[in-house]
């Protein structure tokens, strides 16, 4: 029964002791909302770059490219002890990638060019690490899990053929609604067909980490975000093809932000 009291005692102190701490890192600091907006670039981890003499298609190549994108959000700073903070976002995130294919076929160069964009609605949970530089400033690392949901998709492809307009067609990946049109002329909506299925998984998670210094109420930083999840659509019938190479995002991120 003493050991049993003594237990209980030591608990509460160590929990008192706990809740103390956290509360004099609220009361220095308090719980923090501010705004993100960030340039990223983001690609796929099927990369492909290839090139090749094909029947009737000389010097054709296929690169894939980091796609320009962007992301905007809203943040929260919770303070837990006084260099150790939960980073916790609601942004907007854009990914996907580029690909640019090149031929020669009856002596006109062919250049395609394709641009494969997925929106997601992020929520990344990330424990900070802080670090005091002075008065006014310190480094935060951040790494924590992310999930995201899908909320919108097209591919865009504008194929150049020397000496003729261009053609360009866009294709909306969860609806299948799909258009084409000559440079400069009127759209030409096609429906999506029938039992259309997306080819990607609304839904994706993985790992956000990062650094960044903040200067009073300024943030800039910079991020990586590594997919976990494959995104490809019917993964679980591909798993045991021979070569089938899982479908994740990957993205680079340069954060600029204020906390209000």
């Amino acid at each position: 029964m003493k050991k049993l009291l003594i237990s209980a005692l030591m608990l509460l102190s160590t929990l008192t002791a706990s809740a103390q701490l956290i509360s004099a890192a609220r009361d220095n600091e308090g719980v923090k909302f501010g705004v993100r907006g960030s340039f990223a670039l983001s690609n796929m981890n099927r990369s492909v770059d290839y090139s090749a003499d094909f029947a009737g298609i000389a010097g054709s190549s296929l690169t894939t490219k980091q796609l320009p994108a962007f992301a905007v959000g809203v943040a929260m700073d919770l303070p837990i002890l006084e260099s150790f903070h939960f980073n916790i976002e609601l942004k907007y995130a854009m990914k996907g990638q580029k690909y640019i294919q090149k031929s020669k076929v009856l002596n006109l160069n062919r250049e395609s060019t394709t641009l494969e964009r997925i929106g997601y609605l992020e929520l990344p949970i990330q424990p900070q690490f802080r670090l005091n530089i002075s008065e006014g400033s310190h480094l935060n690392v951040n790494v924590g899990p992310y999930i995201g949901l899908a909320l919108h998709g097209h591919t865009k492809t504008k194929l150049h053929v020397e000496n003729e307009d261009d053609v360009i067609s866009k294709f909306y990946t969860f609806t299948g609604k799909s258009f084409t049109r000559v440079e400069d002329e009127s759209r030409n909506w096609e429906d999506a067909p029938d039992k259309y299925k997306a080819p990607y998984s609304r839904l994706d998670a993985g790992l956000a980490m990062g650094v960044d210094y903040v200067i009073e109420h300024f943030h800039v930083g910079v991020s990586y975000d590594l997919g976990i999840k494959d995104i490809d659509k019917f993964a679980s019938d591909k798993n045991d093809e021979i070569g089938y190479e899982p479908l994740k995002n990957r993205t680079v991120m340069f954060t600029l932000g204020i906390d209000f």
